[in-house]
């Protein structure tokens, strides 16, 4: 026992007997789990309380599911929702074939990338109300895009006033909002594509959508499904770009979810409700999550 003993380093015998390793672990990561529950934890668990309560005048009064009876009654659920999975999957294709073809262009030794590339991001890097301003003065009447599209238009549209347009305006914004994400992303692994195994195809006689199908896509999916899984989670719960460019307008064409939570906090001042609204969401995006990681986990297997 007393070679293997002094075989054993001094910091493993300190640490590994008697649970003082564990101690020391708590020790270290114990605040860290004490700003998640202050910070995360605890406002999720007080909305959840939240929505089984009503206020009025100050008093709150358990309800029970009744804010959920009432949103689920109402058509303007169902009308949100609907708008809400228009705009997630219109962004989120988007963004993902957008940010995967300017990977797959920037995958290459090319004299100008490292000029472009920081300049791709810029997009995805300056603040939200930023964007959404410049896109709201580029969508006016007299805005930028109209001047592009004034060889074929008389008189440009207004973009974001028209119903039947302010939805594929905004879904634009947000796609060039977050592009820049997906293709810092994937760019990054298709780096890592050893070069040994595209030169390989390449001598075997594969052409350019062969790589890309057969090696490249199937050598990053565990990749494309994590980005994926991220940028479905907060397109969905995407807010300010849209309430900062229509309000949830005209006529609530994009009043999505996180828009009509907003507005049902702070225009209608009805807190039960909202945060009833919240945990509807929370549910969904926790379900969608779910299924995408299940998804992945079975190609994984």
């Amino acid at each position: 026992a007393g070679p293997l003993r002094a075989a054993i380093p001094r910091r493993t015998r300190r640490y590994g007997a008697g649970g003082h390793g564990l101690g020391a672990a708590a020790a270290w990561i114990g605040p860290s789990y004490l700003i998640f529950i202050l910070i995360m934890a605890f406002p999720i668990v007080w909305n959840i309380a939240e929505s089984f309560f009503a206020s009025s005048y100050g008093k709150s009064a358990f309800v029970g599911l009744a804010n959920f009876r009432q949103i689920f009654g109402s058509g303007q659920f169902y009308s949100s929702f609907l708008l809400t999975l228009y705009w997630t999957a219109g962004v989120f294709v988007g963004q993902i074939v957008l940010g995967l073809l300017l990977a797959l262009y920037f995958n290459r030794k090319l004299w100008i990338s490292r000029y472009v590339r920081p300049l791709i991001l810029i997009p995805w890097a300056i603040p939200g109300i930023v964007a959404s301003t410049a896109w709201t003065f580029m969508y006016a009447q007299g805005g930028l895009v109209n001047q592009i599209l004034s060889p074929f238009f008389k008189t440009g549209p207004a973009w974001l006033a028209e119903p039947s347009l302010v939805m594929p305006a905004v879904i634009v914004a947000g796609i060039w909002k977050g592009a820049p994400f997906y293709f810092l992303m994937l760019l990054a692994g298709l780096q890592t594509i050893p070069a040994e195994l595209i030169e390989a195809a390449k001598l075997d006689g594969a052409n350019r959508w062969q790589i890309l199908t057969r090696i490249e896509l199937p050598y990053i999916r565990n990749l494309i499904g994590l980005t994926s899984a991220l940028g479905l989670i907060w397109t969905a719960n995407y807010f300010d770009g849209i309430y900062l460019m229509t309000g949830g307008g005209p006529v609530n064409d994009t009043t999505t979810l996180p828009i009509w939570i907003y507005n049902t906090a702070f225009s209608d001042f009805n807190l039960s409700e909202a945060s009833a609204l919240s945990v509807i969401l929370l549910v969904l995006v926790l379900l969608r999550s779910e299924e995408h990681t299940s998804e992945l986990q079975s190609h994984h297997d």
